[in-house]
């Protein structure tokens, strides 16, 4: 999959015309499609088909941008633990033992 800010826009626009009621440009809609999904289909002007191609282009949106997110929060993830390490420092009190909570046990 390869999305420029260009090919979000146009298919976050064909998404918004779909919700509306109405119908895009088949022509423009194939261009994206073979673009991004990297597919080589007709260009068509059935509206059940190009609602299914906006349909797979929307849920290719998706996972791309739930992978950039996922990406970025490991990123900012492993900056924030190399910053914070933390030091080991021996520890020396005595260690009680914990009570038990809940019901005893049968005999």
């Amino acid at each position: 999959m390869k999305f420029t800010k260009e090919d979000i826009s146009l298919i976050e626009k064909f998404i918004e015309i779909r919700n509306k009621g109405y119908y895009a440009d088949g022509g423009q809609v194939t261009d994206v499609y073979n673009r991004v999904l990297e597919k080589n289909v007709n260009v068509t002007n059935c509206g059940s088909c190009l609602r299914g191609r906006i349909t797979e282009l929307e849920d290719a949106l998706r996972r791309f941008k739930s992978l950039a997110k996922q990406q970025e929060t490991e990123e900012t993830k492993n900056d924030t633990q190399e910053e914070n390490k933390p030091t080991v420092e021996p520890n020396n009190e005595a260690v009680e033992e914990k009570k038990r909570v809940g019901r005893p046990k049968k005999n």
